[in-house]
């Protein structure tokens, strides 16, 4: 990666393929997992959605340790695009220092928000020749004042709109009447609340595949927004992990990939530039 005409490669260890089934993923999962890698870095695409709006840039946005060669800790920030146009791309945005926190969580000043989207419009542009007609965000966290009023800045004037999701963990749990668990895609609205099962009982496949109580996210947007929309975007986006074999994810890709490119992100210097094509992180 570090190369200026860097190829993906694919490394692959010897027990990868020797070791028996019952040790770890079965062969078939190995296979799959490796297949559709290589697939995708030789430049295939190994599915799309169908059901996503055209010209729409999903943004996941994260945050990751950092050791400085100062030994000083900072957080990196990333944001990771998903559009049904273009393929997925990842940037990093500024280093975030750890002391700027509230309620125990790092977050964007204005000029950092306002910088990182104006990266990912940018890069959209680039290879969809086109500005999306609209920008979903997603987060982990709720968003503060400074991230908003710099993602709008970046996005007044060349998006027509933009949307701010948040999704998050939490121990609300429902138990459904008879012998299924809940459905995988039940969106339960309590007052201001709303959980979306990401996992639960599939009808299509007559099974849950899960070993505990089915654990939806609660979801919110910074703004108005048609939570059932987003929750059908983050459904669609949960289903979109190349990198795995198990078909859904608790997660959509835009948080997913994110992550991903976070925790390798933390291997390179403060001041290296990682790839932006997945293709690398896979």
């Amino acid at each position: 990666m570090t190369h200026d005409d860097a190829v993906p490669i694919q490394i692959l260890r010897r027990d990868t393929i020797d070791r028996p089934d019952d040790k770890g993923q079965s062969h078939a999962t190995r296979l799959w997992n490796l297949a559709s890698s290589l697939y995708y870095k030789s430049r295939g695409i190994p599915w799309r959605p169908t059901d996503l709006p055209k010209n729409v840039c999903f943004v996941g946005v994260s945050f990751h340790h950092m050791k400085k060669r100062s030994g000083h800790l900072v957080y990196a920030s990333v944001a990771q695009s998903y559009s049904t146009d273009v393929e997925p791309f990842a940037l990093k945005g500024a280093n975030v220092d750890r002391d700027q926190r509230r309620d125990r969580q790092p977050y964007l000043d204005k000029a950092q928000a306002h910088g990182l989207l104006e990266d990912v419009l940018r890069q959209y542009h680039d290879r969809a020749g086109v500005m999306p007609d609209r920008v979903v965000i997603h987060k982990t966290t709720e968003y503060q004042p400074e991230e908003l009023e710099g993602f709008r800045k970046a996005a007044s004037d060349v998006v027509p709109a933009i949307d701010f999701v948040w999704m998050r963990s939490t121990a609300f749990r429902m138990v459904r009447k008879g012998a299924e668990e809940p459905w995988r895609g039940t969106l339960c609205r309590l007052q201001e609340q709303s959980y979306l099962f990401t996992g639960g009982f599939v009808p299509w496949w007559n099974e849950y595949p899960g070993m505990h109580i089915p654990a939806p996210m609660e979801i919110g947007g910074a703004d108005v927004t048609d939570i059932v929309e987003r929750s059908k975007e983050i459904l669609t986006l949960t289903k979109m992990n190349w990198n795995s074999s198990d078909g859904i994810a608790r997660y959509p890709v835009t948080i997913l990939f994110a992550k991903r490119v976070g925790e390798l992100m933390s291997e390179f210097s403060e001041n290296f530039v990682p790839k932006p094509s997945f293709r690398f992180y896979v």
